[in-house]
């Protein structure tokens, strides 16, 4: 029985496999109502009848509460697949949700399962993905911090990705200039200007439902600081996109130094989209190195090692 592993995410689903690396942009605030015919579509491409799927799309404001958000997609995959496993909290793979609250953003759950499953010890896992940042200390088993609040209050999610976080939240000001806190350029648009990411790798909507050449995210930055191009100039709109980085990399620096301080950690393991900047904020192991494609949907491979054999 061929087999997968899902991350349900807020804006992306990803899936993993035996040759299988894909990462399906599906904003669940718009998209909900197509989840099963999604799923469907999926299983049918890779011809598959199991999954272990964890899911991190209960916070999306079309749903009431999270608890709605999980039994949503619980139900959506059990329609689909004749075998399907959630991964909880603890690490626990079942076939039934009994209490939703313990599968609320459970994807870093499955990558630190599969690492101690390799016989990693001792390290701080870090998965920049496309909106958030995972931080997580791990020795012998995983760590306390469960739930999101409580991991932001930990500094063990920092919510920035690579692609959806708004400039303003990042860099604050340009030559002297307040950023403006209006939704005029993402981190996309940033890392475009880089380089650091190419126009296939946007894969989010941009911010003014425009192109995502080089020229275009420029234009969408040099809104945030009330000007167009012509007026702020192309060697500008470049400076404000390296400063929107190396604010990124500060913080990744300061955070991770501060949690293998505080663990007492030997390493660090690096994944997501965003895994370039780990590498520039610290010395790292690209699980890249080790894993190939699968480092950009870690936690969705992770779950299809959990349950391959299951």
């Amino acid at each position: 029985m061929n087999s997968l592993g899902i991350d349900v995410g807020g804006a992306n689903l990803k899936v993993a496999g035996n040759g299988v690396s894909e990462i399906i942009y599906f904003p669940m605030w718009k998209m909900a109502g197509n989840l099963k015919y999604k799923l469907e579509e999926i299983a049918k491409r890779y011809g598959a009848e199991k999954a272990g799927v964890v899911i991190t799309a209960e916070l999306a404001d079309v749903f009431r509460n999270k608890e709605e958000g999980i039994r949503f997609v619980e139900n959506a995959c059990r329609e689909v697949f004749r075998d399907v496993h959630f991964l909880d909290l603890y690490g626990n793979l079942v076939k039934e949700i009994k209490n939703p609250r313990l599968f609320s953003a459970s994807n870093w759950v499955a990558s630190i399962s599969f690492l101690l499953s390799e016989g990693y010890r001792d390290f701080l896992f870090v998965d920049v993905g496309s909106t958030t940042t995972d931080l997580i200390p791990v020795k012998e088993k995983a760590p306390g911090a469960r739930t999101d609040f409580e991991r932001l209050r930990n500094g063990e999610l920092i919510y920035f990705g690579v692609l959806r976080t708004p400039v303003f939240y990042v860099l604050r000001s340009f030559e002297r200039a307040k950023l403006c806190p209006e939704f005029f350029a993402i981190t996309a648009d940033v890392f475009r200007i880089t380089g650091d990411l190419s126009e296939e790798e946007y894969t989010c909507e941009t911010p003014d439902g425009k192109g995502k050449s080089v020229e275009d995210c420029m234009r969408r930055i040099a809104r945030t600081v009330c000007c167009d191009l012509e007026e702020l100039g192309k060697e500008s709109a470049e400076k404000i996109a390296m400063n929107t980085k190396k604010s990124m990399i500060r913080v990744l620096r300061r955070e991770i130094r501060r949690k293998i301080e505080e663990n007492g950690l030997k390493q660090v393991l690096a994944c997501g989209i965003g895994e370039f900047l780990v590498e520039e904020s610290h010395e790292c192991v690209r699980l890249s190195k080790i894993y190939g494609e699968f480092s950009k949907l870690f936690p969705a491979f992770a779950m299809f090692k959990l349950v391959e054999n299951i």
